[in-house]
């Protein structure tokens, strides 16, 4: 004689009313560091981009450059730029100018 304990009867499978969201695919693009570095005929290597001066980051962190500031991507430290001056400063790590 089987006797089995405990559990109850099997669930039934959920429906679900709205459709799946579908994830960001984000677009690859070949060699994207050499928009961060210029070489010149001599050999001088520059860097285009604003590196983040946060002691956690250090060199080789570069800040993403954006239409109204400069943010970093790792710590979050935020360069906002004073185009309009009577608008409030909001969010980030720093209120202050950028280049």
């Amino acid at each position: 004689v089987l006797r089995l304990r405990g559990g109850g009867k099997k669930r039934k499978k959920k429906v679900y009313t709205t459709p799946k969201k579908n994830k960001q695919v984000r677009k690859k693009t070949k060699l994207s560091v050499l928009k961060h570095y210029k070489v010149e005929d001599g050999g001088k290597v520059t860097r285009l981009r604003r590196e983040c001066p946060n002691q956690d980051c250090g060199a080789g962190i570069f800040m993403a450059n954006h239409h109204d500031r400069q943010s970093c991507g790792r710590c979050g430290l935020t360069f906002l730029f004073n185009q309009n001056k009577d608008k409030a400063e909001s969010g980030g790590a720093a209120g202050a100018s950028g280049e």
